[in-house]
């Protein structure tokens, strides 16, 4: 009786997903003869132009304003209420918000809404570039949990329980941990541990999950929200089908009130929210809900063969769950493909430049010892296949004898904060060579892209490990950002002369 009853309900559901109001809406409102006198100002593509010619008709006619039948995303009261209500359903929580500014937004909303000046959070060194933003907006001090770094494939994984454990003892006053789940490159700790242990001390969790829109749909992998994070950001575009730039915020709103989480991402995004983005949501939604775990578990077993056809009589390694069980027991998320190429004396840039510009494969990103793909649900054996065989065959072409090794492959310590990063952007500063920065208060944050992950921020003192790093990464790959725009310049805190 119970399996008849738990089918009738997952038929329930299935139905109820299958619908899409604000897209349905949307197209509905395109299709109709008006005559616009609203912004914007190209009036539902009147104009012939290049960008018509490119999109089309509809695509113009479907990007318009804010009206009664189209909703509002900051007041919503229909269509766009009832589609974040469906994703709320689709993900399992309390409230579901529409984000069109990316999951920055979502981020940035997070710690405003749980963090005020001077409270204390704790989060991972390899955090995304907008959580330093946030800490910085929201005034918040932070403390750094050191990720755990694996240096034979030259990345870093999620924090550790025991490393949660430590800083929770160790800063009783915290009010906010914040997690990476997954990590970039696929890693999922023990968040349902780290969640009770935060928990217990009255701590809210807030979960970037940029690269986990698709871990509810796979039958295998716990999502953030399972776990019992409080709040999770959502890339729906990044892995969820969605257009790029648009996300999702879920809350469960025990320990942040879903008022005061929409008040403040009023004040962050848009006031003119692009539909096509919002309507984007909607159909990923539906699609994830409805087909994802099918297709997902489809799919699963062509990754696993190409991992095996990859792996054979070569000389790369693929990141896998039981290695990354074993050596640092989290689990890990299949849908990416890390592959290890420095045994064949090339470095991740090396391959990743000669699959785009020989094979016309784009990859996510590139480290020094690795290649990343993601894998999304509409990929194919076809499509995983041709990576396979450019491979191959970039061993055969281009290996070299002697294996890459380098000591700055990885960053593996965290700095010293000397201000809080607030502190530090508002402080009389100056630019000078990174050189002669040595023991320096850093007013600028250094980040190697992709991922986004900074070397150094605001208020952290700039150490020679650091600028070593740094000089690694810039005369080898020269993927290091920074504000200044200037190569070989770091804005620095001025020093007040005693």
């Amino acid at each position: 009786m119970q399996c008849v009853q738990n089918r009738v309900a997952t038929e329930e559901f299935l139905a109820t997903q299958d619908r899409m109001p604000l897209f349905e809406a949307l197209v509905n409102y395109a299709k109709q003869e008006v005559t616009p006198f609203d912004v914007p100002g190209h009036k539902m593509g009147l104009q012939e132009n290049p960008l018509k010619w490119t999109l089309g008709e509809m695509a113009l006619r479907m990007d318009v304003n804010s009206m009664k039948e189209l909703d509002l995303l900051s007041h919503p009261e229909s269509v766009i209420k009832e589609a974040q209500q469906l994703a709320a359903q689709a993900f399992n929580v309390d409230y579901a918000y529409f984000l069109v500014n990316g999951t920055t937004v979502g981020i940035l909303a997070m710690i405003l809404a749980t963090c005020k000046p001077g409270d204390t959070m704790i989060v991972p060194r390899n955090c995304h570039k907008s959580v330093m933003n946030g800490i910085i907006l929201s005034g918040a001090k932070p403390v750094f949990i050191q990720p755990e770094v694996d240096q034979h494939f030259g990345i870093a994984h999620g924090i550790s329980v025991e490393n949660v454990k430590s800083a929770l003892a160790e800063n009783p006053q915290a009010k906010v941990l914040l997690v990476t789940y997954p990590t970039y490159f696929g890693s999922m700790n023990k968040l349902q541990e780290i969640c009770k242990l935060a928990h217990d001390q009255n701590v809210t969790v807030i979960v970037d999950g940029a690269h986990g829109a698709h871990l509810t749909f796979l039958s295998d992998a716990n999502d953030a929200i399972s776990a019992g994070a409080d709040a999770v950001t959502l890339s729906m575009h990044k892995t969820g089908g969605s257009l790029t730039q648009s996300s999702l915020l879920l809350l469960q709103e025990k320990r942040i009130d879903s008022k005061h989480l929409q008040k403040v991402l009023n004040m962050l995004q848009t006031t003119s929210a692009n539909y096509l983005l919002m309507s984007s949501l909607d159909v990923a939604r539906r699609d994830l809900a409805v087909f994802g775990q099918q297709r997902f578990s489809s799919l699963k077993s062509i990754v696993d063969a190409a991992i095996e056809e990859i792996e054979n009589n070569s000389r790369y390694e693929v990141l896998q769950a039981e290695y990354v069980q074993q050596n640092f027991n989290q689990a890990y998320d299949w849908t990416k493909l890390v592959i290890r190429v420095n045994d064949l004396g090339l470095t991740g840039f090396e391959v990743y430049t000669i699959l785009k510009q020989q094979y016309g494969i784009q990859l996510e990103l590139a480290e020094g010892y690795v290649i990343m793909a993601v894998i999304s649900q509409v990929d194919t054996n076809e499509s995983i296949g041709k990576l396979v065989h450019a491979l191959k065959d970039i061993e055969l072409n281009n290996a070299k004898k002697d294996a890459i090794q380098s000591a700055y492959v990885t960053a593996n310590q965290i700095n010293r904060l000397a201000m809080t990063p607030q502190q530090a952007c508002n402080a009389e500063t100056e630019t000078i060579l990174i050189y002669d920065a040595v023991g320096r208060i850093s007013a600028d944050t250094l980040m190697i892209y992709p991922p986004g992950i900074p070397l150094v921020i605001p208020g952290e003192v700039i150490s020679e490990e650091l600028v070593e790093l740094y000089n690694f990464y810039f005369l080898n790959f020269g993927n290091v950002l920074n504000e200044t725009k200037e190569e070989n310049y770091i804005t620095v805190v001025r020093e007040i002369d005693k």
